[in-house]
């Protein structure tokens, strides 16, 4: 016959995989944080660069007028 189980060992695994259980949620999160701080590193960046291409095409006269250009010519005529 088989030996009763032991409450007190039931419950130990019972909490274990509980925890084991918590701990790869708690790593899901983790991620799910770094994540979002990369996304904001990002934008920033992209931001920091847009800024830097509009104001190195307003310094120089021959960027911006082929800018306007190429505005002109993919915007097609003004209505």
């Amino acid at each position: 016959m088989s030996e009763p189980v032991d409450p007190y060992e039931l419950r130990a695994r019972q909490l274990r995989l509980l925890a084991s259980l918590h701990r790869k949620r708690a790593a899901e999160l983790e991620m799910a944080a770094e994540a979002g701080l990369a996304a904001r590193s990002m934008r920033k960046l992209t931001e920091a660069l847009t800024e830097a291409e509009v104001r190195q095409i307003a310094e120089h006269p021959d960027l911006a007028e082929l800018n306007v250009q190429l505005d002109g010519f993919y915007e097609g005529p003004e209505q």
